[in-house]
């Protein structure tokens, strides 16, 4: 049972992190899209997904199916992959299954990997990692899908979908589409994101994809999940933002301290911000930029690059705010 002092708390703690979101992110950002209702479909396992891509070229009239399914599991893709295949396993994998098509139009094949990951996360981390500056939205799925080139990038839940061919080839787009929707539709629409992804504040400030790494914080030697993403000031200037959960709070304490002194490098001065979370600390360089820290239990967040210390210390707020509701409420 919650008692009376906690539950004012948390009232607090979600009014707090509400106004806040309104001030610097406008008004999309306080109520943020409506969550899709859970799905009844299944997560279908390889033997089932094996039996999706065997009949995709009975739904996909210009495409019939070459060779496969097969189905992989971490070692036998690496060894069928070699080191193209280092990236994907560096995140936590359960299974592949692959197939390909011939097309009609082309003298070109499509394959199509289903990888099965460890988790939605997981999933996420390797679709993410993967997509570089120069990818484009797919319309159709525009938070979760992106074309590279010629290839079709997919992540759903804990599935991480990759369509392609051996080069580029304008007549094959269409048809890679259509196998990859026709894939994706026995894979259920998770009911709400990662809980890393949903403890990021201001969405509608982030000027890129968010990108989840597992086991390493980018520019810093911790060893822990991380997830960065870039944000645009009040002034549209760009900020890198990082969000790193560790084992457990000594843990984490121990990385905020290699963290800031990594910041201040010995000479910058650091300025304490303790009303912002457990610990939170200010650093300002000789070229006027500011990198902000702070610790909420076993997370750490770092502004860096910031040339508005307000915006800075309003993210760390609305970060630490929403650790803390999702650690009262969810863990």
């Amino acid at each position: 049972m919650i008692r009376r002092r906690d539950a004012c708390n948390l009232v607090c703690l979600v009014l707090f992190g509400w106004a806040a979101a309104v001030v610097y992110a406008g008004p999309d950002a306080a109520t943020g899209p409506a969550a899709a209702p859970p799905t009844e479909l299944p997560l279908p396992d390889a033997q089932q997904m094996a039996a999706v891509l065997a009949g995709l070229s009975e739904q996909v009239e210009e495409c019939s199916l070459l060779s496969g399914p097969q189905t992989f599991d971490s070692e036998a893709l690496a060894q069928y992959l070699g080191d193209s295949a280092d990236d994907l396993l560096t995140y936590q994998h359960s299974w592949t299954t692959r197939a390909e098509y011939a097309v009609a139009t082309s003298e070109q094949t499509i394959a199509l990997d289903v990888h099965r990951m460890g988790s939605d996360l997981e999933a996420f981390g390797v679709f993410s990692r993967r997509r570089a500056e120069t990818a484009k939205v797919a319309p159709a799925l525009s938070t979760s899908t992106y074309w590279l080139g010629s290839q079709l990038h997919v992540w759903r839940g804990p599935f991480y979908i990759h369509t392609h061919a051996g080069s580029d080839d304008t007549a094959l787009p269409p048809a890679m589409r259509q196998l990859t929707e026709a894939a994706i539709a026995n894979i259920p629409v998770p009911s709400r994101l990662p809980a890393m992804l949903r403890l990021l504040p201001v969405r509608s400030r982030q000027i890129c994809w968010a990108q989840y790494y597992r086991g390493q914080v980018p520019g810093f030697e911790i060893a822990a999940d991380a997830v960065t993403v870039s944000y645009a000031d009040s002034a549209n200037a760009e900020c890198r933002f990082v969000l790193a959960r560790c084992a457990d709070t000594a843990s984490a304490s121990a990385a905020y301290s290699k963290m800031l002194l990594q910041l201040c490098g010995g000479s910058y001065p650091v300025k304490p911000m303790a009303e912002i979370a457990d610990r939170a600390a200010l650093v300002r360089s000789d070229e006027n930029k500011m990198a902000a820290l702070m610790q909420q239990d076993n997370f750490i967040a770092a502004v860096l690059d910031s040339q508005e210390r307000q915006f800075a210390e309003a993210l760390l707020r609305m970060t630490a705010t929403n650790i803390r509701v999702y650690l009262l409420t969810e863990k």
